[in-house]
């Protein structure tokens, strides 16, 4: 998983992921670039991406268990 920010200082980016507990990176973007090839109208929106690079789910709230259900779907564990 890769989150995408754009607009925050990396300092800010860093309390929010510690606060929420998320073990992913993050990655600032200079200019808007990969939100506009997403088509990103709100922060934070959330995808998943499936196995042949196609957006299956998007999401412009974190609702960990629709989350979990999405990812599941597209990579089912083993």
């Amino acid at each position: 998983m890769l989150a995408v920010n754009f607009g925050d200082k990396s300092e800010t980016v860093a309390a929010y992921f510690e606060k929420e507990r998320f073990k992913l990176t993050a990655v600032r973007q200079k200019k808007d670039e990969v939100s506009r090839a997403f088509g990103v109208q709100v922060y934070p929106t959330f995808y998943v991406i499936d196995s042949e690079g196609n957006v299956s789910w998007r999401s412009a709230s974190y609702d960990e268990d629709l989350l979990k259900s999405e990812l599941d779907r597209v990579a089912p564990r083993k």
